[in-house]
């Protein structure tokens, strides 16, 4: 295989994880106050903390640092596990807004996102600004990355090896295990789907295997969540055990739907690859969260299973 396309590739991989997390941190720091109020303030149902989750991570772009917040909030007491299961909720279905982007495709004006953004952070001295434009040179990174993906990506389906590997990895099951095992390495759902895009773009994974993927990268989406509930009260760890068995449920729904249902075949007439992934990660967040929003107590309870109080003895 040309080392070319494999640093080529690597670089543009890397790039993209940078433009998602210049994009993340930047939007945090800029309204980081007013996303704790809005996260603390409109949790008195698990729909309003849906909202509110959904709100917040389409804002800042990660669906972990909501998830890892409504940990927190949990651990600190400011809201209740039940509250903090529609923040969750709503998480999912915001973190399918970076996918939405892509598959809009700004690639043509990113170059100027990046200048503009760039001269924004080296020549104003009010630090809002600063971080506007490192938001919006992020955003550019984000579309440079992913030209630059699709380009390598395309090679590699001139490597045998590659097409050897793929075509072992054709089933259900390993495509799960694929999607799960690249989420927890790169820790961020939306990069990993954005990768996913850029592979099928390039013709790399079938509808079928690109969907399977994306299953696993829901549950791989979790690992932030569970690693973030390490040394935190038992409520708080629930919040974790109630993302992990969402995206599980929600993975479990979708399997028997592609198996029974043309699901597969109408998102096959989406020409567009890219907006085909797109479309199925907005399905899939979407219809697990319209599933199980009226199940909060039933979720919760399961949790308190997984993690029992200690009996007083």
């Amino acid at each position: 295989m040309n080392f070319k396309v494999i640093a080529g590739t690597v670089c543009a991989v890397g790039m993209f994880l940078f433009g998602i997390d210049l994009m993340g941190s930047s939007l945090e720091k800029c309204c980081s106050d007013k996303m704790k109020k809005i996260l603390s303030a409109c949790t008195k149902t698990t729909f309003t903390g849906m909202l509110s989750g959904l709100i917040v991570t389409g804002i800042i772009q990660s669906s972990s640092a909501t998830t890892v917040m409504a940990v927190s909030f949990v651990d600190s007491g400011l809201i209740s596990l039940l509250q903090a299961i529609g923040i969750i909720m709503g998480a999912n279905i915001g973190t399918t807004v970076t996918s939405l982007l892509i598959a809009i495709n700004f690639s043509s004006v990113a170059p100027l996102a990046v200048f503009i953004g760039t001269a924004m952070k080296m020549f104003s001295k009010k630090e809002k600004t600063q971080y506007a434009g490192l938001v919006i040179a992020g955003f550019g990174f984000l579309f440079v990355a992913m030209s630059s993906m699709s380009e390598y990506l395309s090679f590699l389906k001139e490597s045998q090896s590659t097409l050897n590997f793929l075509s072992a990895s054709t089933g259900r099951i390993a495509s799960i295990f694929i999607g799960f095992v690249i989420t927890a390495i790169m820790q961020s759902s939306s990069a990993t789907v954005g990768v996913l895009q850029s592979a099928a773009a390039s013709g790399l994974v079938s509808t079928q295997n690109a969907i399977y993927i994306l299953f696993g990268q829901n549950i791989g989406a979790v690992i932030p969540t569970l690693l973030s509930s390490v040394n935190t009260s038992k409520d708080a760890k629930r919040v974790a055990i109630v993302h992990l068995l969402f995206n599980t449920i929600g993975t479990l729904v979708f399997i028997v739907i592609c198996e029974i249902t043309p699901y597969l075949v109408f998102l096959d007439k989406i020409e567009n690859p890219t907006l085909r992934v797109s479309v199925a990660h907005i399905v899939f967040n979407s219809l697990s969260t319209a599933l199980l929003l009226p199940f909060g107590k039933q979720l919760a309870k399961l949790s308190e299973i997984v993690i029992p109080e200690r009996k007083r003895g």
